[in-house]
């Protein structure tokens, strides 16, 4: 059974942020049971993510390498691409602790902020690049070695089985079955 959104339902006071999908940088959330406007957030919770993004120097720069320029957009991008997921874990509870999750956005491997305005994937403490991360995605959905290879462009299986060699060695895992198994555990699939 899936577990509800964060939020969703009109007891729970925690904070989920999420990303609008049809467009970049923009966010809404939900708290309370109601779904809202980024900048309709409390202005005590807008005051401290102002305070968490004017102390990351390097989501700053990494924000102007994107052209964003403006206050405001610069603190809805940042939360965009550290809070952006919907899920079931709350980005800001109501004792004020906020968490950071590593979002899949469409623009990973292209994106002239990536991995200094976003939270880079990393599971149990393993930093997982965008191409592992690809990887990940295509055995968690039973790909076969050789639609991998095809999918991710490599020329020959040797270049996939050297990847998937590396993410059963940061992953802990056997064989591929308890690689799909972690993807389904942290939402990757």
């Amino acid at each position: 059974m899936n577990k509800l959104p964060s939020g969703i339902l009109p007891t729970d006071q925690s904070i989920e942020i999420f990303a609008d999908p049809d467009n970049f940088g923009k966010c809404f959330f939900i708290s309370e049971g109601k779904t809202r406007s980024f900048w309709e957030l409390p202005l005590d919770v807008l005051d401290y993510l102002r305070d968490e993004l004017s102390s990351d120097t390097r989501a700053l720069k990494g924000l102007r390498m994107m052209g964003i320029t403006t206050e405001a957009q610069m603190l809805e991008q940042y939360n965009y691409c550290n809070r952006g997921m919907l899920d079931n874990v709350p980005d800001i509870l109501p004792n004020g602790k906020k968490t950071k999750e590593y979002v899949n956005c469409p623009h990973r491997g292209r994106c002239a902020g990536e991995d200094k305005v976003c939270s880079p994937l990393s599971i149990k403490g393993e930093h997982i690049t965008h191409r592992e991360f690809e990887c990940l995605k295509h055995i968690g959905t039973g790909h076969t070695y050789k639609e991998i290879t095809v999918e991710m462009g490599f020329r020959r299986e040797t270049a996939v089985n050297s990847l998937i060699g590396r993410l059963r060695d940061k992953l802990n895992c056997r064989n591929n079955v308890e690689i799909a198994l972690k993807c389904k555990d942290y939402g990757l699939v």
